[in-house]
């Protein structure tokens, strides 16, 4: 199963890896009801609300605590107009959640959706309201793992990319991978030496009101903290205006394609030395058992079948694109 988060971190749940988080795949705003269903063959969706009612609606369950799973719903159907609904209801605290299961009634018996109907008692089961001051780490965690889900998810258009050799897309692709591994960087080295309880969400995360961190800004605050050598720092510098002037000069300029080539290798070979640096600074807060890596058993292993399809789950949430989309199977 895959946690899910309310965009402002009101409330948690986990959900079934093979669902897909409708509100997104259909360009609807992320508000309540939050809608899921299957990936790759459809048969019903789930629907979840939270919200402060004007009154108790639950009146059978007595009021529960916040910060708790396993909370008591009451349970009701309400079927017509050919679809079969079927509806939970639980007070917690000043808030009530309100969830519905929703399917075809010609589909009443089919083991698919008996088999979903399972799936959502058992997502009910995890749902907890989060305490106000819960509420920013449950957000943060949930930026800091679609960050991660975006930059597994740049690795697929570089390959298509390099399929296809465009090169300009190429230099660029990996140009944002640098700029992800630098910002990871400055997260670990600012746990190591600052608050390792820290997630610093600020390098992972923009919102379209957020004052951007550009990534010359990055490279100049890595290479502030100890992460970036002269020389790589340089190398970058270079880069930089090297790309800068293949994306807006190429027309204007005697720039030749034979030039994206050296572009796109030197950028690869740099992305590699980044990398490498990453990979030593994961290793060291592994080591001293703090930071991100902190309750961590294992260090760079072969992930296990579930987290693959845990990750190919978020990186199809990233894309939402046929094309790069990952069968996520309903086992």
């Amino acid at each position: 199963m895959k946690w899910f988060t309310e965009p402002s971190g009101k409330f948690v749940i986990k959900i079934p890896t093979e669902w897909q988080y409708a509100n997104v795949a259909y360009n609807y705003e992320e508000v309540s009801p939050f809608s899921f269903e299957l990936y790759n063959t459809p048969v019903g969706a789930f629907q979840i609300s939270c919200y402060v009612p004007n009154q108790p609606a639950i009146e059978s369950k007595k009021n529960q605590k916040a910060n708790t799973n396993n909370l008591k719903f009451t349970e009701w159907r309400m079927d017509g107009d050919g679809f079969n609904v079927h509806l939970w209801g639980a007070n917690v605290e000043d808030h009530i959640f309100l969830a519905k299961y929703i399917y075809d009634t010609n589909k009443a018996n089919d083991p698919v959706i008996l088999e979903e109907l399972k799936k959502t008692y058992e997502a009910l089961g995890t749902v907890q309201l989060l305490s106000e001051d819960k509420r920013k780490l449950a957000h943060d965690l949930d930026k800091h793992e679609k960050f991660m889900a975006s930059l597994a998810a740049s690795f697929d258009l570089k390959s298509k990319a390099l399929e296809n050799a465009s090169l300009i897309e190429v230099s660029i692709i990996t140009a944002n991978q640098i700029d992800a591994y630098l910002r990871l960087c400055l997260v670990l080295k600012a746990q190591l030496t600052t608050d390792p309880d820290e997630l610093y969400i600020n390098y992972l995360y923009q919102d379209k009101n957020d004052t951007p961190k550009m990534e010359r800004k990055i490279y100049q605050e890595a290479k502030d903290a100890g992460i970036l050598d002269t020389e790589i720092f340089n190398e970058l510098e270079v880069l930089y205006k090297k790309r800068n002037e293949m994306v807006h000069r190429y027309i204007i300029s005697e720039f030749r394609s034979r030039d994206l080539i050296e572009i796109a290798y030197n950028y690869e070979v740099t992305c590699e030395k980044v990398r490498l640096i990453l990979r030593k600074l994961e290793t060291e807060q592994f080591k001293k058992g703090i930071g991100t890596y902190k309750d961590s058993q294992t260090l760079h292993v072969m992930p296990s079948a579930e987290t693959l399809k845990l990750l190919h789950a978020q990186v199809n949430d990233k894309h939402l694109l046929k094309v790069f989309e990952r069968n996520i199977k309903n086992t």
